[in-house]
């Protein structure tokens, strides 16, 4: 059953996402040592990698295996020394199915929950949805669940850097963040999507204020999204402000009496209004009902 909500879910999702068939993927240079990888064929996920003394961190490994080699062939241009760990943000497809090609590593990280999604019937179920949709090398994918799991943080020291992985949900039940205090970096995953409406398919709404509001505590300067450039605080300023107004315009709605229909006709145009300029305004209706559903249980508890 846990398989089959998930095909559900992730079913409706990929129905109206962003797909870019014939995007190169272009390599950006955070900070020194820090480069992320944006769009490239597939889902326009970002893969982040950090070069310390010792070797290299990937973190998210995209879509299709192709697209995790095309991040290997990135990191030679860079260095030729080791791939130490691979990290996943969450267990989406678009973030964890290019593991494969980073097996040899033997170190594949993430949170507890992420192994749980990828495992037996629920992994395959959420792959046989992306296969669906022709994606690619999508065909070449074998389900690679991480094999290093923790529950609430954990610390990664490589080289010269120390990467702290705490786990809060919000996107998804098994979201993680990174924070590396020396470079001031907070690596998001899809806590964070930088001028694109979230996709809220398994998302747990006050939890991701929470998260976000954690984050916005560290001591920080560039954020890196799970979609989207890299930015500073402007970036997470604006995810927190879109999960503030979904959260107050859907809950006054609620306290009115509101149908779930009434609601989204009250909130969607205020929202459009608002985040114009963002892409996936398509998907607001969604997310309104997502936020309805949690608030009148919330409500109703």
């Amino acid at each position: 059953m846990r398989g089959l909500k998930w095909v559900g879910v992730i079913l409706a999702g990929l129905l109206c996402s962003g797909v870019a068939w014939a995007e190169k993927p272009k390599t950006v240079e955070v900070w020194k040592n820090l480069f992320t990888l944006t769009h490239g064929e597939g889902i326009d996920s970002n893969t982040t990698f950090l070069i310390s003394k010792e070797g290299v961190i990937v973190v998210d490994t995209r879509v299709t295996p192709a697209e995790a080699k095309k991040v290997k062939e990135e990191i030679r241009k860079q260095t030729q020394l080791p791939i130490l760990y691979a990290i996943n943000t969450h267990y989406h497809g678009d973030h964890s199915f290019g593991n494969q090609v980073f097996k040899d590593t033997h170190a594949i990280i993430a949170h507890e929950n992420v192994r749980k999604a990828l495992e037996g019937e629920s992994g395959q179920a959420h792959l046989d949805v992306f296969k669906s949709f022709k994606i690619p090398g999508m065909d070449e994918t074998v389900i690679t669940p991480p094999n290093i799991i923790f529950k609430e943080k954990m610390h990664v020291y490589a080289g010269e850097y120390h990467l702290q992985l705490t786990h809060m949900p919000g996107h998804t039940d098994g979201d993680l963040f990174i924070y590396i205090e020396t470079l001031k970096t907070i690596i998001a995953g899809d806590l964070i999507t930088s001028g694109k409406i979230p996709y809220m398919g398994d998302a747990y709404i006050e939890d991701w204020i929470k998260a976000l509001i954690h984050i916005g505590d560290l001591d920080a300067e560039i954020y890196i999204p799970g979609h989207g450039d890299p930015g500073g605080k402007p970036i997470l300023i604006a995810m927190k402000h879109y999960l503030f107004d979904l959260r107050r315009l859907v809950t006054v709605q609620i306290e009115k009496g509101s149908s779930l229909k009434e609601t989204q006709d009250a909130v969607r145009p205020v929202l459009e209004k608002k985040f114009k300029n963002w892409e996936k305004l398509e998907w607001l209706d969604d997310n309104i009902e997502r936020a309805y559903m949690e608030f009148s249980i919330k409500k109703n508890s």
